[in-house]
């Protein structure tokens, strides 16, 4: 089996997460010049981000918060149907119980794979006051997957084994130490998923993900790919 589609699966726009710093068009640019086929775009969706950095920034623009959360991924799309890269919907989603813009632990971050813009718009606000087994609920109904981000990050409690999918492996973020090590032991010892991704914010941070044996019609698809396991991580940067 050879496996050439290279699939970031974890990136940030400057207008979407606030801690990001490229647009989309610089975005698209980079990862055509980088050689990847396929992006998937989460963007931070918490409500500190939603309510405040995304809607000072999309004042003229604003028909709601979760239509302006969406505008960079559409134009990320639009960008980088240009060179040729497919894009494809995510999110990394801190809920309420979780955020870190509160004062106490428990910290985490789960990337959602599978699910639709539709569906972000349908739910994305009510993703935000689910707590971890309504999450994992919901994405087992819709045919979605449940991934903690960097579980092993400096102030990033394990979230409840029971109710994820899978974990980031691979989190090749150059500003942090995701001790992917542990990470990969913990999907070991619980038969969890493992994923990578560049946790890419801004240029020079693209070189993770994942290499799939073929293109993903649509984000179902990719979720199916992720279950079957028929993919390899990328575990250094390229």
């Amino acid at each position: 089996m050879q496996y050439n589609y290279k699939l970031e699966m974890h990136l940030h726009t400057f207008r979407n997460s606030a801690c990001a710093k490229e647009r989309p068009r610089d975005i698209a640019g980079i990862y055509a010049r980088a050689g990847y086929d396929g992006i998937v775009c989460t963007n931070h969706l918490n409500r500190h981000d939603l309510y405040g950095y995304v809607a000072s920034l999309r004042k003229r623009l604003f028909r709601g918060a979760m239509e302006c959360w969406l505008t960079d991924f559409r134009e990320l799309k639009e960008e980088c149907r240009k060179v040729g890269i497919d894009v494809f919907f995510g999110a990394e989603l801190a809920p309420d119980l979780f955020t870190y813009y509160k004062p106490e632990h428990p910290y985490a971050e789960f990337l959602i794979y599978g699910a639709t813009e539709d569906d972000a718009l349908r739910f994305g606000e009510e993703w935000l006051d689910y707590d971890q087994k309504t999450l994992y609920e919901w994405c087992e109904a819709e045919g979605a997957l449940l991934v903690q981000a960097h579980p092993y990050r400096e102030i990033c409690d394990v979230a409840d084994v029971r109710f994820l999918h899978g974990a980031e492996i691979a989190n090749l973020h150059p500003g942090h130490d995701s001790h992917n090590d542990l990470a990969r032991k913990l999907c070991e010892e619980n038969g969890l998923i493992g994923t990578g991704g560049s946790d890419f914010h801004f240029r020079g941070g693209e070189g993770g993900g994942v290499l799939f044996p073929r293109a993903p019609r649509d984000e179902k698809e990719l979720a199916e790919i992720l279950v079957s396991r028929d993919f390899e991580v990328i575990g250094t940067r390229t």
